[in-house]
This record gives C-alpha cells, sequence and structure tokens, in this order.
C-alpha cells in the first residue's frame, strides 16, 4: 500500500483550530478555569502549549524523560498568543512532513497514527477554547471544526477515556449541533455550547 501524508485540507483545520484557540487565550489567563476542577485558567493554557511541544516530540520519538518537563513549565508565559505559536509551529511541521498519515507515533498513552494525533489535537484546541472562553463557539467555524472533528476523532477520544483521561461522555439532545455533541462526546455539559 503507496502511504498517503495528511491532505492540506486536513492541515488547514489544524490551522484553524490553532486560531480559534488563540482567541481563547486572548481572553485572559487569570482565575479558575471551571470546565477543568483543580486547574487555573493558566494550567489549562499550559497544558494546551505543552502538548503542541509533546506531540512533536512523539515524531523523533524522544524518551519521556526529555518530555515531561512540557507538562509543568509556564509555556504562557506573558504572551499566551504568540507563545502558542511557537509552541505549536514544530508539531505542525512534523505533521506537514508526515509521509504517512497511517504511521504510528508513540503517545504517551499508547501507540497511535499520526491521522489520529492530529484529530486528538484539534480535539484538544477545540475543547479547551472552550473551558477557556465559551464565546468562541459562538461561530459557524466553530461549527464546521466540531463536525470535523466529531467525524475524524471519535475512536482516539475513546482511546483516551480508556485510559481515564476523559469523563464520561454525557447525553445529548436529539438535533444537537456538532458543537454540543463535541462537547457531549468530552465529558462537558452540551447545554454550554
Amino acid at each position: 500500500m503507496t502511504p498517503t501524508p495528511l491532505s492540506p485540507e486536513d492541515l488547514s483545520v489544524l490551522d484553524r483550530a490553532t486560531t480559534l484557540f488563540g482567541r481563547a487565550l486572548a481572553a485572559g489567563l487569570d482565575g479558575d478555569c471551571d470546565a477543568c476542577p483543580g486547574w487555573s485558567r493558566r494550567d489549562c493554557a499550559n497544558h494546551v502549549l505543552g502538548g503542541g511541544l509533546r506531540y512533536a516530540a512523539y515524531f523523533p520519538r524522544l524518551p519521556e524523560s526529555e518530555i515531561a518537563w512540557t507538562r509543568t513549565a509556564d509555556h504562557a508565559g506573558e504572551t499566551p498568543v504568540p507563545a502558542l505559536h511557537r509552541t505549536s509551529a514544530g508539531l505542525r511541521k512534523e505533521l506537514a512532513r508526515a509521509r504517512d498519515a497511517e504511521a504510528t507515533v508513540p503517545h504517551r498513552l499508547a501507540e497511535i497514527t499520526v491521522r489520529d494525533l492530529l484529530a486528538l489535537r484539534v480535539f484538544e484546541l477545540l475543547i479547551h477554547a472552550h473551558d477557556l472562553e465559551p464565546r468562541t463557539w459562538g461561530s459557524e467555524e466553530a461549527e464546521e471544526l466540531a463536525a470535523w472533528t466529531l467525524g475524524h476523532a471519535r475512536s482516539v477520544v475513546e482511546l483516551m477515556r480508556s485510559f481515564d483521561v476523559l469523563a464520561e461522555a454525557r447525553p445529548v439532545s436529539l438535533g444537537a449541533d456538532s458543537r454540543a455533541r463535541l462537547l457531549a462526546l468530552a465529558g462537558r455539559d452540551p447545554a454550554s455550547a
């Protein structure tokens, strides 16, 4: 079978989700993150920014000992939006040059495909954008990104849930839009979409 890289459209989804998360970061990082009990807004931001660094490190298969620092560092600093783009650039580059979207990378919890890593990153960016600033989800673009994520990330989200890193999925009303369904899949209140 001939290797197939990620499509430009898939990479565009990543870029759009990163921009959406940047809008949430611009709302400020003071206070608690109500959607993530025990985390401040800065903790949530640093989790996502550090994720860009961690996910990029999966490609050269760096050992956990060289990645662990990304879980505790203050990546956001005083300029969180530029920090987002800086910490995301390496992952974007690795995804763009990956020759085979079905090749595996060693996520800390399980070996997953490059395609699933992309979908997991988009999922993380969208859900945590909502956690930081629910108003970021008021656009048609957010609805389109949520629909893409539902179509591409469901299996990897369920894999992550099997490791107890996500709350149980919540019920959603019949006819709910993609944003509400994605929040429910993430274990968040779909009524807040």
